[in-house]
């Protein structure tokens, strides 16, 4: 085990988490910028990924859209984002007309996966957080949710991390993540469980034990399918991290790479199934 980087981890964490948790259960503005800092890194992280295929996405059209993208979030819910993301593939399409490069295809689909992997994605986040409004209960719950979101699925990838290392014997995707395995894999559903458990238990009262077991579920499944889609991408590039940014962690995009993939489909389920 590398005991230097699981303490550069460690100090990140230290000094990061207490940061984020209170911007995710103050909300409103602060929370948004928070979001968009997180998209626009992680998505410029994203594209440097493109660029070692030789690809050649239009990052200014990328950044710029987040922005519109994040705040449209946060002010309207998804009302405008057809219409944002209707003028993004526009723009990029007609931006790619005029440029004198090859690779016209990849450029263009690099530029708009930009977009929706990872800023529409994590632009759920604000969704799940403002909830509480649109449905007229304490503002307070939409911090709680993410909060159990977010630490189920820290609780998930530390629990196979460590109990794959220690027990691990069955390869889960070899061809993507070879360190991976179907014991931590369990694992990290098994620690998932019991995270929602106790959070039902001490912190959430807007959801039932069966709701938050359910996005537990969900965190279990989609958080491990997330971090091999983002390692299927460094994989592609032949790249270990998406950036060194984070001492310990890589970049925005390996710390962020689960919940991005996890949180649409926590709002979904929220606003379509419990409430």
């Amino acid at each position: 085990m590398d005991w230097k980087k699981l303490g550069s981890r460690v100090l990140v964490a230290i000094f990061g988490a207490p940061l984020i948790i209170f911007l995710l259960l103050h909300g409103k503005l602060p929370f948004v910028f928070l979001i968009l800092f997180i998209n626009l890194v992680a998505q410029y992280e994203f594209y440097q990924l493109t660029e070692h295929k030789k690809m050649l996405p239009l990052k200014i059209w990328g950044l710029l859209i987040t922005v519109f993208v994040t705040f449209s979030f946060y002010y309207y819910g998804l009302k405008w984002l057809w219409l944002i993301l209707l003028i993004a593939f526009y723009g990029i399409l007609l931006t790619e007309l005029f440029r004198n490069n090859e690779s016209a295809t990849m450029n263009v689909s690099a530029s708009v996966w930009g977009i929706i992997y990872p800023a529409v994605f994590f632009g759920f986040m604000i969704l799940i957080r403002e909830l509480p409004n649109e449905l007229g209960i304490d503002y307070i719950a939409g911090g709680k949710w993410l909060l159990l979101m977010l630490v189920t699925i820290w609780i998930c990838d530390t629990a196979a991390y460590f109990i794959g290392k220690a027990i691990g014997k069955h390869k889960l995707f070899y061809r993507v993540s070879p360190n991976k395995t179907i014991e931590g894999a369990v694992a990290g559903v098994v620690f998932s469980f019991i995270t929602a458990y106790i959070f039902h238990l001490t912190y959430i009262r807007t959801l039932t034990l069966a709701q938050c077991l359910t996005i537990a579920l969900i965190v279990a499944i989609f958080a491990q399918i997330g971090d091999l889609v983002e390692s299927l991408f460094k994989r592609d590039a032949k790249v270990k991290d998406s950036s060194n940014l984070l001492p310990g962690h890589g970049g925005m995009l390996d710390r962020f790479d689960a919940p991005l993939f996890v949180a649409p489909l926590v709002y979904l389920y929220l606003k379509f199934f419990v409430f």
